[in-house]
């Protein structure tokens, strides 16, 4: 019964198809001398026509699709942004000219160029990354203080050339290095959270200890080039450790990071072994792996020695622009540290004798 139903199909299709082709030669066949002829011309002709219309159908529908998909990524990607309208036309120039755009398109108001740099900063925050001397523009924004002192009547108070300081934090001392015994007691959460909060404030009170020093030093001695490029490097300094130091106040800091800063934190404050530190800094940015870029097989077959090349023996200096920046930071506090807690000569780098 099955098959009979299957043949009945079958011979309902072929009917179909037989009328099809019958419709389609009366509609190609010409009368040539009293009898219906169809010339090859005319139905290559017909299956071009056919051709056309199917790649036009073809070619409308995936302009539709390419359209609502451009659509949906310009809605996706297009945040609406807030206009601040604080910034001045010069800034706005300055910051179009730094990123390599126009200053006004074609038809476009100051209103508008403004909005359009303020999108291009949040779709692309960090464009030309490490193609600037960060000490370079660290100087001109000391240079642009200055500059602004001067214009807002401010030249003549003794306390213009001071940098920011927390001095709360000076007070904390003996608090934070009664923390800094317990320091990497355990991995539990809240040993962690308290480790977090200690180096921070240890991060915090060594960039206080630095700024009140830059604001001990005579007027003139703060006026000159050396006394600019020292205010210069603690603002960098201060730039490029923030992202460390908000790494620790979120509690949100890599682990094999936060291990080696513990070890660090503790040769500074507890053992005050400049020297160790110093080791263990190199390896935490450098690594002591043999390959410190990551490479864990450097054939076809697995070595003995490339199970040592674990994680924390990776060079995180190589990671980033970011991390190398704060790890370089970091570097500095530890030559200031060295500086305000001195200890035993051999216990020292690069001692000299005052």
């Amino acid at each position: 019964l099955l098959r009979g139903e299957l043949s009945m199909d079958a011979l309902a299709k072929l009917k179909e198809e037989l009328a099809r082709k019958r419709k389609q030669a009366e509609e190609l066949a010409t009368d040539v001398g009293g009898k219906k002829v169809i010339r090859k011309a005319d139905v290559l002709a017909k299956e071009e026509k056919e051709y056309m219309e199917k790649q036009a159908l073809k070619k409308a529908k995936q302009k539709e699709e390419d359209d609502a998909a451009q659509a949906s990524s310009s809605s996706e990607s297009k945040v609406d942004v807030a206009d601040d309208e604080s910034l001045t036309r010069a800034e706005v120039i300055r910051r179009l000219r730094a990123r390599g755009q126009p200053i006004t398109l074609y038809g476009e108001s100051e209103t508008d160029s403004r909005r359009r740099l303020i999108q291009l900063e949040y779709d692309q925050p960090e464009v030309n990354e490490g193609w600037n001397n960060d000490l370079v523009s660290a100087m001109r924004d000391v240079d642009n203080e200055l500059v602004k002192d001067v214009i807002e009547g401010g030249a003549n108070d003794k306390r213009k050339f001071d940098v920011q300081m927390n001095k709360a934090i000076l007070e904390q001392w003996d608090t934070i290095e009664k923390a800094a015994i317990i320091l990497g007691a355990s991995d539990d959460l809240q040993d962690v959270y308290r480790d977090c909060d200690t180096m921070n404030k240890f991060l915090k009170y060594l960039l206080a200890r630095w700024a009140q020093q830059l604001n001990e030093r005579d007027e003139d001695e703060k006026k000159s080039a050396a006394g600019k490029h020292d205010a210069s490097i603690y603002k960098q300094t201060c730039t490029n450790i923030k992202v460390l130091q908000n790494s620790l106040e979120s509690r949100t800091i890599n682990n094999d990071i936060r291990h080696h800063l513990i070890k660090i934190c503790r040769l500074l404050m507890i053992d005050r072994d400049y020297i160790q530190a110093n080791n263990a800094y190199m390896e935490m940015a450098i690594g002591n792996a043999p390959w410190p870029v990551g490479v864990t097989r450097s054939g076809l077959h697995q070595r003995p020695g490339s199970a040592k090349a674990y994680v924390s023996n990776i060079a995180h200096v190589l990671n980033d622009e970011t991390q190398r920046k704060y790890i370089q930071a970091f570097k500095r506090l530890m030559t200031r540290c060295q500086e305000y807690f001195p200890t035993d000569p051999s216990k020292c780098v690069d001692f000299v004798r005052n």
